[in-house]
């Protein structure tokens, strides 16, 4: 019986590695700690319960090396995973706007948006509030929002 115990805990564990959400890892874990229980409590010497853990403990490491072994060396992996799979990419603002000048469509408080080239755009104030229809400068962009300045218009003088 403990032998049957430990060999459903190493499959489960094995099932686990594709399969990933905890529960067939778990019940491999309680599975192959019922075996050592189950094997201590026949009669045994010392020994052989010593014997018997040492079993264990190698087939858990050469499982889990195995097991990633396996996803590593073959293209199926997890459940979870697509050869044609790419990272994570944040979304990012328009650098081509930098430079620009718009307007302040909603109120940035500091942030709401801006119109730029006939555009709605995310934008963040760099001095804090600013009221709708503020003329800005686009100075930077941080993820999907542009970071903009007040515009100052130049005054003329007259001589």
């Amino acid at each position: 019986m403990p032998f049957i115990l430990l060999f459903c805990g190493l499959l489960s564990l094995l099932i686990e590695f594709y399969l990933p959400g905890l529960v067939m890892g778990l019940i491999g874990g309680i599975m192959i700690l019922a075996g050592v229980v189950v094997f201590a409590m026949e009669e045994h010497s010392g020994l052989e319960v010593f014997l018997y853990l040492t079993l264990v403990v190698i087939s858990v490491i050469a499982l889990v090396k195995f097991a990633l072994w396996s996803m590593r060396h073959t293209a199926r992996g997890t459940v979870y995973s697509d050869a044609h799979q790419t990272g994570f990419h944040a979304a990012s603002f328009d650098k081509s706007l930098i430079g620009k000048q718009g307007a302040v469509l909603t109120d940035l408080k500091p942030g709401g948006h801006i119109i730029i080239e006939g555009k709605r755009v995310q934008a963040i104030s760099k001095s804090n509030y600013l009221p709708k229809g503020t003329e800005v400068l686009v100075i930077g962009g941080q993820e999907d929002s542009l970071i903009v300045i007040k515009l100052e218009k130049k005054e003329e003088h007259h001589d």
